[in-house]
């Protein structure tokens, strides 16, 4: 596992183009607060999918100093019809997040946030409805349009620390916001085709745009994290790839939507 977590973080930090020495506070689900909820294809036969999957997720917070890592449990269900679709679900999670400064370390430790090793947990809910059209010989869906959102709803010892940080007196280092229900919504654009003779098995690509409205205005900030906190804004991405076959499926997330994140699930759907 050690080492798992390692190479996530390590190809995390590889994807930071912009440094910064504040120090961010966000909500842990930012970045994961999406996902990839499995649909049937309009070729098939079995138009209603309901799947079970859990997750490991990791990000990283924009500076790269506070480091997240949870599981998660997902429940969705799915409907398929001839031009249109819509999908539902729900989710929990549960993890840690740490970070912070070694006082050590750093000159005039007042002004840095101190380390720190909390829980985070929460829920959240999922709705997508798209468009698609289907290929002639129905092996291939293009979804080419996607109204997607989720909300969740963060709680644990993560969470509270915030709330401190932000109802006091902030280090000159450190921008933190005390939101705990987080919307995320977006339009993303989708391909899925399934084998020729092997109708179980299939491959899907999807690309998500959108962002958490006002989060930035959300934010405090001590007096030198004020200008790298006007340059951010919440408007970010997601790239899925998705496998399915017969039943069992697996998804590999990629994401930059405040937080950098990377999540992998694996799940089973019921028709």
């Amino acid at each position: 596992m050690k080492t798992k977590i390692t190479a996530l973080f390590s190809s995390l930090l590889f994807i930071i183009s912009i440094s910064s020495c504040t120090t961010f506070l966000t909500p842990a689900i930012l970045g994961n607060n999406m996902g990839y909820m499995p649909k049937a294809m309009g070729a098939d036969s079995v138009k209603t999918l309901t799947t079970l999957s859990g997750s490991y997720a990791a990000s990283i917070s924009p500076d790269a100093n506070v480091g997240f890592e949870f599981g998660m449990a997902n429940i969705s269900r799915s409907h398929t019809f001839e031009k249109a679709n819509i999908s539902y679900g729900i989710f929990g999670y549960a993890g840690v997040a740490k970070g912070g400064n070694d006082a050590t370390v750093v000159d005039n430790s007042d002004n840095y946030l101190p380390s720190f090793k909390k829980s985070i947990g929460g829920i959240g809910f999922r709705l997508s409805t798209g468009l698609h059209h289907t290929s002639a010989n129905g092996n291939t869906d293009f979804r080419f349009v996607n109204f997607e959102n989720a909300v969740s709803f963060e709680g644990g010892s993560y969470t509270a620390f915030r709330k401190q940080i932000f109802n006091g007196k902030i280090p000159d280092h450190v921008g933190v916001t005390d939101r705990k229900v987080i919307w995320t919504t977006g339009l993303s654009t989708e391909v899925i085709w399934r084998a020729r003779k092997e109708h179980e098995i299939k491959h899907a690509f999807r690309f998500f745009i959108g962002g958490t409205p006002d989060l930035v205005k959300s934010f405090r900030s001590g007096s030198e994290a004020a200008i790298d906190i006007r340059d951010k804004n919440s408007l970010g991405w997601a790239f899925n790839y998705f496998l399915y076959v017969k039943r069992f499926s697996l998804s590999f997330e990629l994401a930059n939507s405040v937080n950098y994140s990377e999540k992998l699930s694996l799940g089973y759907s019921f028709r």
